[in-house]
């Protein structure tokens, strides 16, 4: 039996940075997450890092926790955000009160803005709607999340902080009205261990109230899914907003090469089994149209659900959806249920996900006696890369694909490019939509690394292989050969995984129903086969 200070349950952006925040402050934590990092609602958003402008006229408190952390997010994780600016436009058919409401209000939040009309707009970006009367300029940004979620592991390991991925708790001991400890099951390998400790923290997300029942308390909350469309296209540099009351379809958001349109709002009774009907895809669309028509055009690559968990006020008197604050609560379970050692964090949004973990990390060390602050607003997730090391990784390889592997891992890209010197066939591209070398896919596979992979989906995570055009058609075969060849799978091992991901990546685009994606997954089924019908559940863990 293992024994720490502090179990995490979930490992999302709040788990991850409740991790690193611990480690700061020199309390020992284990992190248990029951599928591979950000298996939730952070992996299944669209990467919005939000400027606070979504949420100034509706919910104020969590509009200014928004416009503090999108600084700091940049701040300490600037290889995660692409700083790419945002516009909330005025469309013909909206409330211009709202529009005059949001610039008053986005003051009071302190969002640095700028009023531009439909011209000044569409000079920034030349494929808006030419009906679009107006716009305000806000500090929106894309970050990609699970870059974020493993650099905040990653430098909490740096500091002694432990994790497992594919490790499902099933019990939490609780003996004379406090936890005592936790038993999980590794769910690739069907072992179980336990764990002693003096706290759990429950940060499981849309699991949170199963995870609360295991000790024996109820946690409220309500499940909300979204449903998002990711483009082959980036028609626009910075993230698009439409300036009226939350709905469908009103965000576009730049990741990379590609775009990602959303979000619809409807309940849902859990986080798992989420589907999205033709409708809401062609919904989400026209609505894309609206503000950009050449989105007509564009090719959908995949399409995925995700679970908001919020935290529903007793006092919001059954409101759903929308209308739900995007705050969060800290549950101490101590004061509230009797049971002590045991905290519970829900709602909230991945741009507060430090400011939720700082808020669970102070209350954990007073219960411990420790007197320690937060100092993650302050520190690095990690080092910049020296010069010698730049010039390097441009000298071994092309430039756009050294950039690439740069702003993936950091100084650890000298232990890559040590295989490429020793090797030079290493640093032929297996992914050429995101340009991930052979290298890097054997690093994140291998031992060397604080955050292995176990599986091709997991591989993915790291370095977006499969996340392009092909959807993993090709690069997911290169990745299974280069597991078995590395001894990392057996021949049978490497076959299922390589089963198991095309499944993954087939579901994301089993609802697209036409266009040259259509084309893709069909030469997809033809070049390896389907085992009978894709099954139509796109609530996978990513979705780019």
């Amino acid at each position: 039996m293992g024994s720490t200070q502090v179990v995490i349950i979930g490992g999302g952006a709040t788990g991850a940075g409740i991790l690193w925040d611990l480690s700061l402050r020199g309390i020992s934590a284990t992190l248990l997450e029951q599928g591979d990092i950000a298996n939730g609602a952070s992996g299944r958003c669209h990467g919005l890092l939000h400027s606070g402008g979504r949420y100034v006229v509706k919910d104020p408190e969590t509009a200014r926790d928004c416009v503090a952390e999108n600084r700091i997010v940049k701040t300490i994780a600037p290889h995660c955000v692409d700083d790419a600016g945002g516009l909330f436009l005025l469309c013909p058919h909206d409330d211009p009160a709202f529009f005059e409401q949001w610039w008053r209000a986005a003051g009071d939040a302190g969002i640095r803005s700028r009023w531009l009309s439909g011209e000044e707009a569409r000079e920034l970006e030349p494929s808006l709607a030419t009906d679009i009367l107006g716009a305000f300029t806000c500090p929106d940004a894309h970050v990609d999340v699970f870059r974020l979620v493993l650099a905040n592991m990653q430098a909490a390991v740096a500091r002694g902080g432990q994790f497992h991925t594919y490790s499902k708790v099933n019990s939490i001991h609780v003996a004379s009205g406090r936890v005592r400890g936790v038993r999980y099951c590794d769910t690739r390998t069907g072992e179980e261990h336990e764990i002693s400790c003096e706290m759990v923290i429950n940060a499981a997300g849309g699991w949170a109230e199963s995870v609360a029942a295991l000790a024996g308390v109820e946690v409220p909350i309500h499940c909300d899914k979204g449903t998002l469309l990711v483009l082959n296209d980036r028609p626009s540099s910075r993230v698009i907003n439409r300036c009226r009351k939350a709905g469908d379809g009103d965000i576009l958001v730049p990741a990379g090469p590609v775009s990602v349109l959303g979000t619809s709002s409807m309940p849902v009774p859990g986080p798992e089994g989420l589907t999205a009907s033709s409708r809401e895809i062609d919904a989400l669309m026209q609505l894309g149209i609206e503000l950009i028509p050449g989105l007509v055009n564009a090719r959908i690559l995949r399409i995925f659900c995700g679970v908001r968990s919020l935290y529903n006020l007793k006092q919001e008197g059954g409101a759903a959806g929308r209308e739900i604050s995007r705050g969060f609560a800290v549950f101490d379970h101590e004061t509230l249920d009797g049971v002590g050692g045991f905290v519970s964090i829900v709602g909230g949004k991945l741009t507060t996900y430090r400011l939720m973990a700082a808020h669970v990390c102070d209350c954990v060390s007073k219960k411990l006696g420790i007197d320690s602050e937060c100092t993650t607003a302050k520190v690095l997730l990690r080092p910049a890369i020296d010069r010698k090391t730049h010039r390097r990784a441009i000298q071994m390889l092309p430039q756009p694909v050294a950039e690439r592997i740069e702003r993936r891992l950091g100084p650890e890209v000298d232990r890559v490019l040590d295989s490429i010197e020793a090797q030079p066939e290493l640093a032929e591209l297996v992914c050429e939509c995101e340009l991930v070398t052979r290298a890097e896919l054997e690093y994140v596979l291998g031992k060397s690394t604080p955050l292995p992979a176990h599986t091709i989906g997991d591989v993915g995570r790291r370095t977006r292989l499969g996340f392009g055009p092909c959807q993993g058609t090709f690069c997911g075969y290169r990745a299974m050969l280069a597991g078995f060849q590395t001894h990392h799978w057996s021949a049978s091992q490497a076959a299922a995984e390589f089963s198991s991901f095309l499944h993954e990546r087939w579901k994301g685009q089993a609802f697209i129903h036409q266009g040259q994606q259509v084309e893709q997954l069909s030469l997809s089924h033809d070049l390896y086969g389907a085992d009978g019908p894709i099954c139509a559940d796109s609530g996978e863990e990513d979705g780019k």
